[in-house]
């Protein structure tokens, strides 16, 4: 590391709305002025990485260097951002499938003869949600054979995204999964980071039921295949403005079945954004169908 390195020099007004409209223009995100300290200390680590003297001068050579600038702009907004996520966050969406969405994909199923189900966790970060997912439909269609379960999950963020399809995670981030769960579809693997922790790495049988890819929720026509009948959308939204959600929410609309489900975070709401929902309860809603 270069020791002339000052992370104390705060960027500028300017130098934050530079980066405030780059990361709207690229992803739609809408950074608060309050996140100008969140910027500064994530974009930290390129600057150092590239033995500049702050972020300022890496801000600079952005605006200056146009092939700096595309060479960098993927880990720019790999650093910023939000990548937090639990096992079995929010539990009560698991329940949901389990209890209500899961019989209902099986009614249909017995009308049509068609065993399909097909999930779309579409702000997957570290993995953590998909496998999740992964789980829960291993847990209920377990001693029902015939079934052709398929998990797309998706991150803007290159890094989270290949993090996911290792699936090896630290013995702490597994506390929120039953030890009967863990016993069943995790495997204790060893530690290469020499910090001597427990570590496990999700089953082959669950992995394979994933499928990962890089998508930025603003580029469109997303690319899946196949209509989805359910969406994972949570906890993302609040990062952007209401034009931008209103966006998401009819891309949203291409993708999924009728009557197909889709499930955002806690602090998100569809008031106000989307007539195209009917909604369920406990932030989860179902696609109107079509008249």
């Amino acid at each position: 590391m270069d020791d002339s390195f000052s992370s104390f020099s705060q960027i500028t007004d300017e130098e934050f709305k530079f980066i405030k409209d780059l990361m709207y223009k690229e992803t739609g995100i809408f950074l608060a002025d309050h996140k100008k300290i969140m910027v500064q200390s994530r974009l930290n680590s390129r600057a150092r990485m590239h033995k500049m003297q702050n972020v300022s001068e890496y801000i600079r050579g952005l605006q200056a260097d146009r092939k700096f600038f595309q060479s960098e702009l993927t880990e720019l907004i790999n650093r910023i951002t939000t990548n937090k996520t639990d096992f079995f966050r929010e539990n009560h969406h698991f329940e949901f499938l389990k209890e209500t969405f899961f019989p209902s994909v099986e009614e249909k199923a017995l009308k049509s003869g068609k065993k399909q189900l097909r999930i779309w966790s579409s702000a997957c970060s570290t993995g953590e949600e998909p496998y999740t997912i992964a789980v829960t439909c291993a847990e209920y269609f377990m001693h029902k054979p015939g079934w052709d379960i398929k998990i797309f999950a998706s991150d803007i963020d290159t890094n989270v995204v290949q993090t996911a399809q290792e699936g090896i995670y630290k013995a702490d981030r597994l506390e929120p999964v039953s030890e009967a769960l863990k016993k069943r579809y995790f495997l204790k693997v060893k530690d290469l980071s020499g910090k001597n922790q427990d570590t496990y790495q999700v089953k082959p049988e669950i992995k394979s039921m994933i499928e990962f890819h890089k998508v930025n929720l603003l580029e469109t026509p997303y690319p899946i295949r196949e209509k989805m009948d359910c969406i994972f959308c949570r906890n993302v939204i609040i990062y952007f403005d209401k034009p931008t959600q209103k966006k998401i929410f009819e891309n949203f609309e291409h993708v999924l079945k009728d009557r197909g489900l889709l499930v955002i975070g806690h602090s998100e709401t569809l008031f106000g954004i989307s007539e195209a929902y009917k909604f369920l309860g406990h932030t989860v809603y179902q696609k109107k169908p079509k008249i």
